[in-house]
């Protein structure tokens, strides 16, 4: 069996950043170190901060309100956080360290120039996810989150109040081909609005890193007839990976650990592809590939 792993398996920039600033605050030891929720999407990685003495904060203020944190290191993780909850914490003593993503920071300024404009903010991606809920912060909540062209449409015919100018942007780690079709939905699926727009402004926001895996993905999914895609369960751009390789028509699992791995199901495999996410190990990565080997 012939095994590919992929160019772009191993952590991005954003997440090999964050990791760096969260273990040069616990190396200093200088008092508690916590993050805002798991600093990235993947587990594995998250319980290995813990054990040199990481702790984990809940990410809402109202579940903030009983902890006693003057005086601690608290790290911003790379998904960002919302302006509201940095105040909250700098006005009770904490030493704030910001380990945002680069890419998500723009993306958050991105937002608000948009709103600052005057547009109607369009956000594709998802609601729940931290990034998101970070972006919608920095521009109080001043935003339609979507998923689906029919999700758009449905706000249209909504409003009672026609809008003239419409902003676009992303959460970093969507899947370009969902970014696409609502791009391409908002002028061929709802012509009502587009017909009453004088302005539609579409900003790019969506991580380079991202997108090499993406292409890559999809590359090796159409040269494989089995892909292994390695990541956090709750990690949105290893999903994506995940559906992009299914969409190629090819044979495909997603998995957090080489324990996951069920050798069976590689019977009869001549190509075996292994991609990771972004938060994803390259330790993890060889595990599994060794795994594939046995």
């Amino acid at each position: 069996m012939e095994i590919t792993v992929a160019k772009y398996a191993g952590f991005c920039p954003g997440v090999k950043r964050a990791i760096k600033i969260a273990e040069g605050i616990l190396d200093q030891r200088a008092g508690k170190v916590y993050t805002l929720g798991p600093i990235i999407h993947n587990p594995q990685v998250v319980r290995e901060l813990q054990d040199r003495g990481l702790e984990i904060l809940p990410d809402d203020i109202d579940e903030l309100q009983d902890y006693y944190l003057g005086g601690c290191n608290v790290v911003i993780r790379s998904h960002g956080t919302p302006p509201k909850l940095t105040e909250f914490l700098l006005d009770r003593g904490v030493n704030l360290v910001d380990a945002t993503c680069p890419t998500v920071k723009k993306a958050q300024r991105a937002a608000m120039r948009l709103v600052g404009e005057g547009y109607k903010l369009f956000i594709i991606g998802n609601a729940d996810h931290p990034e998101v809920k970070a972006i919608l912060g920095h521009i109080n909540g001043q935003a339609v989150v979507i998923k689906e062209t029919h999700e758009l449409k449905q706000w249209w015919e909504e409003r009672a109040r026609r809008v003239r100018k419409v902003g676009l942007i992303a959460q970093t780690t969507v899947d370009l081909f969902m970014f696409r079709s609502l791009v391409d939905g908002l002028i061929n699926e709802v012509p009502e609005l587009i017909r009453e727009l004088l302005e539609l402004k579409v900003i790019n926001t969506l991580c380079r890193n991202t997108l090499a895996r993406q292409t890559e993905a999809l590359q090796l999914a159409l040269f494989s007839d089995f892909v292994l895609v390695l990541g956090g369960r709750n990690s949105s751009n290893t999903e994506f990976l995940r559906k992009i390789c299914e969409t190629a028509g090819t044979r495909t699992i997603k998995i957090e650990t080489a324990d996951e791995l069920d050798v069976s199901l590689l019977e009869g495999v001549n190509h075996l592809s292994i991609l990771g996410g972004a938060s994803t190990p390259k330790y993890i990565v060889e595990e599994v590939r060794r795994k594939a080997m046995s």
